[in-house]
């Protein structure tokens, strides 16, 4: 996968830890790893919708749209990116989420790993949201938008996970 202009560590090296939220840097770390965050799951959702053959028409076409979602997200954040003068390459990121999302081989199991994924950036999210509200506006904005946005991804797996064997659909 082309994932440029980020700069992907090596598979088996973890991205540097985000620096300390007091100075510019650790906010450009946190939008860049959110930013790459979306960009994985706007593939995954894209590949999952391609790939995944027992998942129903309507399921596929939940999750390009959620795919164009995500996209909607990482065009936020990179835009915020560029008003901060944050450089998209200027710290190696993971492409571990993307790595999970696409191993999975049904449309259960990956619903399973989107929602984890989905949740663990909700939480994120909403912690930026509230820790940025006061020092950044514009940006804690963003991080709410998304955080919204995520919560209606989590119901919406929630709908496709399994029951019984099957896979309920929306």
């Amino acid at each position: 996968m082309d994932w440029r202009p980020f700069v992907v560590c090596a598979p088996d090296d973890y991205a540097p830890s985000a620096r300390g939220m007091g100075g510019p840097d650790g906010l450009g770390d946190r939008l860049r790893t959110a930013a790459f965050a979306e960009r994985q799951a706007f593939a995954a959702f894209l590949w999952a919708a391609e790939n995944l053959t027992d998942a129903s028409v309507e399921l596929r076409a939940a999750w390009r749209r959620i795919g164009r979602e995500e996209e909607a997200h990482l065009d936020l954040l990179l835009g915020r990116m560029a008003e901060l003068g944050v450089r998209v390459d200027g710290r190696p990121v993971s492409d571990r989420l993307w790595r999970r999302l696409t191993a999975s081989r049904t449309a259960p199991e990956f619903a399973a790993a989107m929602r984890e994924a989905e949740a663990r950036g909700r939480a994120a999210e909403e912690s930026f949201r509230r820790s940025l509200a006061d020092r950044d506006p514009v940006t804690a904005a963003i991080f709410g938008r998304i955080a919204d946005d995520e919560a209606e991804h989590l119901a919406a797996a929630d709908r496709w996970l399994p029951t019984k064997g099957a896979i309920r659909y929306p």
